[in-house]
């Protein structure tokens, strides 16, 4: 048995917090250990002395895209021309392609299949002839000839790796591309853009997190950011040390010590 005192808990990583999903069919047990276990994590927010990365409250809210965008925008990077809603938006243009995305995660459940849905490419014409008047959704300006970066942050580290496919740019949602056809190159950003990372971390109350960047033209988009995103996967590929500096955040050690 463990207890846990206020007095003793000086870290919590809040690693991959399960939202309660509807669609997967649960026994009256599951559903028992699911809710009371999901509350009982949620209620450790009593431990506010604690270093916590990330607190449930700041991830809770920074899983908003659309308030991702706001409060990136507001800091100077650029983003995307950005629609959401349940209807068409006047100005589609039938001849461009454009991003077409959930505003959360869309994971469902059929006859015993799990099904997940990535961000599309589509055009104007598929666009205006789609029936979204059931669920809203985000449309975006398709950011074309771009390349993708995931730029990892520990309070004021900052590792950035460009992902490509054999070494070429990715059209559309890299994450269908198979994984052994994926690259990861570290790349170092611009100190401007660098800050205005931080600056939106700080302000969305985040001490953890994975931005997707588009890298088009000279400019430095801003996709969207996962507070709980996952980055074992850039461990092995990079070599980068992001579990030491999770560690070195969780202990408490700073930067220039």
């Amino acid at each position: 048995m463990y207890e846990i005192t206020q007095e003793h808990l000086e870290s919590i990583y809040f690693r991959a917090p399960v939202f309660l999903r509807t669609g997967k069919s649960y026994t009256l047990e599951e559903q028992l250990y699911r809710s009371q276990w999901s509350a009982f994590i949620r209620n450790l927010i009593i431990f506010d002395k604690a270093r916590w990365l990330n607190h449930p409250v700041s991830i809770y809210q920074a899983e908003n895209k659309l308030y991702q965008l706001k409060l990136a925008n507001e800091h100077g990077l650029d983003v995307p021309i950005t629609y959401a809603g349940n209807a068409i938006p006047q100005g589609i243009k039938l001849e461009k392609s454009y991003i077409v995305k959930s505003l959360d995660t869309a994971l469902f459940y059929e006859n015993g299949s799990e099904m997940f849905t990535y961000t599309n490419i589509i055009n104007g014409h598929e666009l205006v002839n789609s029936e979204i008047q059931y669920a809203p959704v985000i449309i975006q300006e398709c950011l074309e000839k771009k390349t993708d970066i995931r730029v990892t942050i520990i309070g004021d580290r900052i590792f950035a790796v460009s992902i490509l496919k054999n070494g070429l740019q990715i059209d559309g949602d890299w994450r269908q591309t198979t994984s052994d056809e994926l690259n990861y190159v570290p790349v170092d950003l611009p100190k401007e853009v660098e800050q205005k990372i931080l600056n939106l971390m700080n302000n969305l109350n985040l001490v953890f997190g994975g931005i997707d960047l588009a890298f088009v033209e000279g400019k430095y988009y801003f996709i969207e950011v996962n507070p709980t995103g996952e980055w074992g996967w850039l461990v092995s590929s990079t070599n980068l040390p992001i579990e030491k500096a999770i560690v070195d955040c969780l202990a408490g050690v700073e930067l220039n010590e």
